[in-house]
């Protein structure tokens, strides 16, 4: 067990270092440089030169010198973001873009990793193995340029602080998942509601942050985030192909826009009502608010608003956790399958780094929730691995992935005094490959959520009989620090 103690921080480092690496050799290519960082990138240029970040100008302008192929007049990504998220970009822009993007990509892996860390002691698994398990969604997110793994990093925190009985830091934390709202407010309503002396901290953040909505971006362009902003954002992308939404999927089924907008909100109701209270649940029966900040999300990614496979990360963390708790019982099979199915990126060509990085990442997953002997957790982590790979090999025979030279855009063309956001839906209406139905490669995700919700469902019946609330004999990543 001291060998053990001494090897689990020197194989977190080494999984850390290799990840921060990868991330910074995909930045050093380019690849986040021309993906949605320069959206973000720009929003934080118009913040700090006190513009609107959510019109076609400046955005356009600044988007133009980072963009490779030659796009119609008309093309401008938004930065759909509310203003405390913008903020940070509006520091990271000072720096040359290229430079920007690498620092960049480098802080979403030091997130990631930090996040990794938070959950291993909850989990009374190696960290190396939770991280490696947060690495194929994390590239993919550093690939494409978003944020989510710094939603991760807050969710996973407050986890670790309600472990630690630190109540204002766990509040603190939940609140700070809101830089992804869709996804931070369940989990910061659960904290709210279920966990009392949180209540001070969550509210204070989210009043801070709305301070400094206000001082990046002024009233006006606050009120027009959710007057026009979002409404124009979520209408352009119902039609998005890479889209996990309810609102998608009934739209790609004929129903008119307005029904399936309408319908997928009151969903979204239901699963935020559900989650939370799924996680109140779960707190009086494990006897552990951990679960406060990590169930409520995941429900939320199950045919929710606004989501694409990069916040699939989010529903790690809960995945983890319940497959943790029931390592022992009947459950413990499609526990590990949900694991295993949300840890692999599935919406990806499999070229050889794409497989080889599905198979560490669900070995790791599962490695990470399975119990006994090492030999024995290896054994099943590399067959589960293996069987995941081979299905999604199986599955883009199906539905092959989108290629670059599918991807042709007609011209069009978007008033400088236009949102944003609707000079996207343009675009997305301009390139037919964009919106063409798919739905294949999303089936394993969600299926992945249904079996953990089911999985959450079973560890309410059992409680403490197989999720008793133990400390991980590995060490946190405050004691590495």
């Amino acid at each position: 067990m001291r060998m053990g103690k001494t090897l689990a921080p020197l194989a977190f480092a080494l999984v850390a270092i290799v990840l921060a690496v990868t991330a910074f050799a995909l930045a050093r290519q380019g690849l986040v440089e021309h993906q949605s960082f320069k959206a973000f990138y720009c929003g934080g240029t118009a913040v700090r030169e006190r513009q609107n970040p959510y019109l076609v100008e400046p955005l356009r302008s600044c988007e133009r010198p980072l963009v490779d192929s030659d796009m119609p007049a008309g093309y401008v990504e938004p930065a759909p973001l509310p203003g405390y998220a913008l903020l940070p970009f509006a520091l990271l822009s000072v720096l040359p873009a290229k430079l920007a993007s690498e620092v960049f990509a480098v802080l979403l892996v030091a997130a990631a990793v930090l996040g990794a860390g938070c959950l291993a002691p909850i989990l009374r698994a190696p960290p190396a193995a939770v991280l490696l398990a947060l690495a194929p969604l994390t590239l993919l997110n550093v690939s494409y340029g978003e944020i989510p793994p710094f939603a991760l990093l807050a969710l996973s925190a407050s986890a670790y602080f309600f472990a630690r009985d630190r109540w204002g830091a766990a509040g603190v934390a939940a609140a700070l998942a809101l830089i992804q709202p869709n996804v931070g407010l369940p989990a910061a309503l659960a904290v709210v509601i279920f966990a009392p002396r949180c209540r001070v901290p969550v509210v204070l953040t989210a009043a801070c942050l709305a301070l400094i909505s206000l001082a990046a971006l002024g009233p006006a362009a606050n009120l027009a985030y959710f007057t026009h902003v979002l409404p124009a954002m979520a209408s352009a992308e119902i039609a998005a192909a890479d889209q996990y939404s309810l609102a998608h999927l009934l739209y790609a089924a004929g129903v008119p826009v307005a029904t399936a907008s309408l319908v997928s909100k009151l969903w979204f109701g239901v699963l935020l009502i559900g989650g939370v209270a799924l996680a109140g649940i779960l707190a009086r029966r494990l006897d552990s608010r951990t679960v406060l900040p990590l169930i409520p999300p995941a429900t939320c990614l199950l045919f929710g608003l606004y989501l694409h496979d990069i916040q699939m990360l989010l529903a790690l963390p809960a995945a983890l956790l319940v497959a943790s708790r029931l390592r022992s019982d009947a459950f413990a099979a499609p526990a590990a399958a949900a694991v295993a199915l949300l840890a692999a990126v599935w919406t990806q060509r499999e070229q050889r780094a794409a497989i080889v990085l599905d198979v560490v990442g669900v070995g790791g997953a599962l490695y990470a929730v399975l119990s006994g002997s090492t030999v024995r957790r290896l054994a099943i982590a590399v067959l589960g691995a293996a069987a995941t790979v081979a299905i999604a090999l199986v599955l883009q025979r199906i539905e092959p992935p989108l290629t670059a030279s599918q991807m042709v855009t007609h011209a069009f063309d978007a008033a400088p005094g236009d949102w944003a956001a609707i000079a996207w839906a343009r675009y997305l209406e301009a390139t037919p490959a964009l919106t063409k139905a798919a739905f294949v490669l999303k089936l394993p995700t969600w299926a992945g959520l249904t079996a953990l919700l089911v999985c959450a469902f079973r560890l309410c019946a059992v409680g403490t009989e197989t999720g008793e609330r133990v400390e991980s004999a590995y060490a946190s990543p405050m004691r590495m620090a």
